[in-house]
């Protein structure tokens, strides 16, 4: 390493090379840069989730992932730009019919069968007294789909959204109805996919992701009632 590389080099470096990770002091001398100027970027590289540093371990790499760097720029960003949460909406609505075709005849049996549990979960979640809303297997059950693509980008976005949309379901409090219709959709896409029919699939998930952006157009036009 020379002198002038930066500390998020260095990390990305060593993480390629699958080597330990110095001290503060240490990474100070081999970067050429204040004790100061290291913990300023470490605490950087830290909050994008690129390394974790911890007392009597130190700093470690960890596998990269795009997710908590996606995680900051949305949270900072709805706070500025409140529509952002919805072109984040219509992105991943737009990588899930994108990608279907790539996706869908990569699940297995198993697979398949982990979604009709998760069906059967959010039913029985649906149905209960008091009602509950089945966010967690809402998410699973689309992430399920898309879990044996080799686009980890994608894969970022997909499981960013669906973080960010479980905090607005929760506060949305979708009614029972609409709840049951989601799920018969999901329903329909699994017997689909079970019967490799991944036209048909494909055709459910599509009117699936419409119902949803017809009520989406609906809360918007409340609003300004």
């Amino acid at each position: 390493m020379n002198g002038k590389s930066d500390l998020l080099d260095y990390l990305a470096e060593a993480q390629r090379a699958k080597s330990p990770i110095p001290s503060i002091a240490e990474l100070s001398k081999v970067l050429g840069i204040s004790v100061a100027s290291v913990r300023e970027q470490l605490e950087v590289a830290r909050s994008l989730g690129f390394v974790d540093v911890k007392p009597k371990v130190g700093i470690q790499s960890r596998v990269f992932s795009m997710n908590q760097l996606l995680e900051l720029g949305v949270a900072f960003g709805a706070k500025v730009q409140p529509d952002l949460p919805e072109a984040l909406r219509d992105l991943r609505k737009h990588l899930e019919i994108s990608y279907w075709f790539e996706a869908a005849p990569l699940l297995t049996s198993q697979d398949v069968q982990s979604l009709r549990d998760i069906v059967v979960g959010a039913f029985n979640l649906i149905s209960g007294e008091p009602m509950r809303i089945p966010e967690q297997e809402h998410r699973d059950f689309h992430l399920t789909i898309f879990s044996h693509l080799d686009n980890p980008i994608v894969k970022s976005i997909m499981e960013t959204f669906w973080k960010s949309n479980e905090e607005m379901e929760r506060a949305q409090l979708p009614e029972q109805a609409y709840l049951e219709q989601v799920w018969s959709y999901h329903q329909q896409i699994t017997e689909a996919l079970e019967a490799r029919d991944f036209e048909r699939g494909f055709q459910w998930l599509v009117e699936h992701m419409d119902l949803v952006k017809q009520r989406k157009k609906t809360e918007r036009s409340q609003r300004f009632e």
